[in-house]
């Protein structure tokens, strides 16, 4: 089994959300604890210069936990993970949102590949790339079998978020996890859902802290209950 952390935190200045996130931490006793998206800065221009994910490196070797977080990295809108003071890997955004004139702020990321963790291949996205199937569907062909949605997701579209989340999980037969933030705009729900589109947990639209168990081997299970990946056309 692996235990998952939702942290739907309540964005606010810089130093309030890296204090919260600390203080979750050092109580947490999941596997893997997901941030959401830009989760230091928000979109804040002040904040986003002034960066840097130094700081969760080194809480992250007082922790046994994988932690997976959204903060700003070089001009690009990163999702780290982070395993006992090592970056095991990063995912930069590759679709940047238009309404928000994103690209005017950061720059796209080009790669789409899993990321090698001690539970197996995870598979990354970033809020805006939930929209785009292909970006789930490759990743998981190269070996996901678990989809990490970080986001700040509007509570305008939070409708479309939370069908969005179990489609990705029905069409690819994989764990997801979504996790938002809230704040003025965004909407919360973060959720996790498995392989057959059941959640398995929902948060409402307040800042929460929850943490769930998984089974990575139900993937395997579902897949071979039924073989829609195994298609040749």
């Amino acid at each position: 089994c692996m235990r998952i952390g939702l942290a739907q935190l309540r964005l606010e200045n810089m130093e309030n959300n890296v204090r919260k996130a600390l203080d979750l931490l050092k109580k947490s006793k999941a596997d893997v604890v997901v941030f959401p998206e830009l989760f230091n800065t928000g979109y804040n221009l002040e904040n986003i210069r002034r960066s840097n994910p130094k700081f969760i490196i080194e809480v992250s070797k007082k922790t046994r936990a994988i932690i997976i977080a959204g903060m700003p990295e070089k001009g690009y809108n990163t999702a780290f993970v982070i395993y006992r003071g090592k970056i095991l890997g990063r995912h930069r955004k590759t679709k940047l949102f238009p309404l928000l004139r994103e690209h005017e702020i950061f720059k796209a990321g080009r790669v789409v590949k899993p990321i090698e963790t001690p539970f197996g291949l995870f598979g990354i996205m970033i809020c805006y790339e939930l929209r785009f199937p292909e970006i789930a569907r490759k990743l998981v062909k190269k070996g996901a079998k678990v989809l990490f949605v970080i986001a700040q997701f509007p509570s305008t579209r939070i409708e479309h978020w939370k069908v969005l989340l179990r489609a990705r999980a029905i069409e690819n037969q994989v764990f997801v996890v979504g996790v938002n933030c809230v704040n003025g705009h965004c909407g919360g729900h973060s959720m996790i859902i498995d392989p057959l589109g059941k959640v398995l947990k929902e948060l409402g639209e307040c800042e929460a802290y929850e943490e769930v168990d998984i089974n990575l081997e139900y993937v395997n299970e579902i897949r071979k209950r039924y073989p829609f990946l195994n298609r040749t056309e």
